[in-house]
């Protein structure tokens, strides 16, 4: 645009035309900075994904744990007492073994008969583990012989059980962990059903 005087000579520019240069590197700039924008905004969104993504993770993991820690939950109660530190009763898990109620009772007290016992027999809810002390011999309150515990001479008490037979039993035992059931007698060679049933009134299994 120019500016005329009275003479209508023309006598400069008012103002200065527009720069395609300027024009462009203005366009730019804003280009630029809208892409700079952006550039951040994506990273935004992605860091909030890779946040959410890790919270995922977690709570997969939390979950697992929860599976796991169902998996080992608690099978049932045993009475842990005689001759241990911390008489009591205690939580077991499935497949726990004797020793290591022994261990949750605090181990063995300084007389205990640690011998007398079947450290690596499995436990079972509502069982009693009652160590003896050294010189102690514990009977069953129902005056029955325990099989994971009674030595020959004790089974040589019972009806249809002979020296030999008692030692048959005892094999049985020590290879096999112990005794779950009575019933187990019967897969000792010599002992069928009708020795069984002379034997089983006399016996008890814990």
């Amino acid at each position: 645009m120019c500016a005329c005087n009275k003479d209508g000579l023309i006598l400069s520019d008012v103002s200065e035309p527009y720069s395609l240069e300027q024009t462009e590197s203005g366009t730019n700039q804003t280009e630029d900075g809208s892409s700079g924008s952006f550039a951040a905004y994506k990273d935004n969104i992605g860091s909030s994904g890779a946040s959410k993504d890790n919270a995922g993770s977690s709570d997969e993991s939390e979950g697992a744990a929860d599976s796991s820690d169902a998996s080992m939950g608690t099978a049932g109660y045993v009475h842990v007492c005689g001759a241990v530190k911390n008489p009591g009763i205690y939580e077991f898990s499935e497949g726990s073994r004797v020793f290591e109620l022994i261990e949750k009772a605090g181990g063995f007290d300084d007389e205990a008969d640690k011998d007398s016992y079947n450290l690596a027999l499995e436990v079972k809810d509502g069982q009693q583990i009652r160590i003896p002390y050294i010189g102690e011999t514990i009977e069953s309150e129902s005056g029955l012989i325990n099989l994971n515990q009674a030595s020959i001479e004790e089974l040589c008490t019972i009806p249809g059980i002979g020296e030999s037979r008692a030692q048959a039993i005892i094999s049985y035992r020590d290879k096999n962990g112990g005794f779950k059931d009575v019933e187990e007698l019967k897969e000792i060679s010599g002992i069928k059903d009708a020795t069984f049933e002379k034997i089983k009134p006399y016996v008890c299994v814990y």
